[in-house]
């Protein structure tokens, strides 16, 4: 692979990995809670459905390890991104010197 394209490949996992962990509350909600389901987010014990349908979720904890697991996803992802852009960097710099 050229070192143009590591550098595509880095720019492109930092850039999706920083999104990632800026948007990381609305991937958990109503993202991951419409395609896990509410209860197996918080807990089944921790949602309280009301008569009209809609529901309350009352596990403040579990909500925080859920999109402090995604925000960390997202950071490895850019910290990965960075790798190879050093890589591709370093690649580059011994390539010139050559």
């Amino acid at each position: 692979m050229s070192t143009s394209r590591y550098k595509l490949l880095g720019w492109s996992l930092a850039i999706v990995g920083v999104l990632v962990a800026m948007f990381s509350r609305q991937i958990v909600f109503p993202g991951l809670e419409r395609m896990l389901g509410i209860e197996t987010i918080v807990g089944r014990d921790s949602v309280v459905y009301q008569p009209d349908g809609s529901y309350y979720f009352t596990n403040p904890g579990a909500m925080i390890r859920w999109i402090s697991a995604v925000a960390g996803t997202g950071l490895v992802i850019a910290f990965l991104g960075a790798f190879v852009l050093f890589r591709a960097r370093r690649c580059n710099l011994r390539v010139l010197r050559a």
